[in-house]
């Protein structure tokens, strides 16, 4: 059994501490092989929006095609890294209230990997994330933690804990708090128990920090014009007062409809492909209306850059 820790914090920093408590507590369980990819020592190129990778999608061909190819950054290596695990852990440090700019890169090129999609929707791997901040602005960085380790693992089902910390802003200074550092041993055991239930045939069920909407544990509510929905896997909510506390109520009906379903799936692939069929129909109304914006110049000329 193979397990990829994705850090996305400083060498040696707060994160990667963690993350190898945790790797201790999987190989003294169940042996597993843990690697760790330290994302910000890694070079990956920005997601360009070209499409060609959507396009290949929507043409019924999951293999994927990037404008980028194999040995141009290291994603492809990355990528080859989570095909073979079957655990995969998320951990980022928060920045600016969200997880670094180079986790969400990977995140990005991730999302178009048509082909592992596939194979992870197929046969689920097991997940976990963690995050941690210097204070407690730190509101969306496990959210999107979590988010990536559904998109990596398959499926919401596939997340087996998550847990996030605040203030712990100095590098390093994580080996001061020993409450920290057991629960990640416990993340550890947690996934090590998850591969060997799955080993068996067995299921185990999600036992980190629990929160409002029961498909993602997530703990942000959105309201839209039609209702209350979980921003994360697009769950709708009954919203209810009782005892002066704020309810948000699930159906297992709203809940099989989520982001992360098949169901979810088949309807963004669709609504991108009815995007798509509408400008493929409307090219020559687009080609001659879009001519005063591409003539209106206002971009800056960026300068040359230092590359000693």
């Amino acid at each position: 059994m193979k397990v990829l820790g994705i850090c996305a914090g400083r060498k040696n920093g707060n994160t990667e501490i963690m993350m190898k408590e945790a790797f201790m507590a999987i190989e003294e369980k169940c042996g597993a092989e843990c690697q760790l990819v330290r994302v910000q020592e890694s070079s990956i190129h920005t997601c360009t929006g070209c499409e060609a990778c959507m396009t290949n999608h929507l043409k019924g061909n999951w293999e994927f095609r990037c404008i980028h190819k194999n040995g141009t950054d290291h994603f492809y290596f990355i990528e080859q890294l989570m095909r073979e695990a079957d655990a995969i852990i998320v951990s980022s440090p928060a920045y600016n209230l969200l997880p670094t700019g180079q986790l969400i890169k990977l995140l990005n090129k991730m999302h178009a990997s048509g082909n592992y999609r596939d194979m992870v929707h197929h046969n689920n791997k097991i997940g976990a994330a963690f995050s941690l901040g210097g204070t407690d602005w730190t509101n969306f960085t496990l959210n999107v933690c979590k988010m990536m380790t559904m998109e990596l693992t398959g499926s919401y089902n596939a997340l087996v804990d998550a847990v996030h910390f605040d203030f712990v802003p100095s590098k390093g200074a994580v080996v001061l708090e020993d409450q920290i550092l057991e629960r990640m041993h416990r993340l550890g055991e947690n996934v090590a128990d998850a591969l060997i239930a799955k080993e068996h045939g067995e299921k185990m069920e999600y036992v980190g920090t629990p929160g409002v909407c029961p498909d993602c544990h997530g703990n942000l509510l959105e309201i839209r014009a039609d209702g209350v929905y979980c921003p994360q896997c697009l769950t709708k909510a009954k919203i209810s007062v009782v005892d002066d506390q704020l309810v948000a109520e699930f159906t297992e009906e709203e809940m099989a409809k989520n982001r992360w379903s098949k169901w979810g799936q088949e309807l963004h692939d669709n609504n991108i492909r009815k995007g798509h069929k509408k400008a493929a129909e409307n090219k020559d109304v687009i080609a001659e209306r879009i001519k005063k914006y591409t003539a209106y110049e206002c971009a800056v000329t960026l300068p040359e850059l230092i590359t000693e």
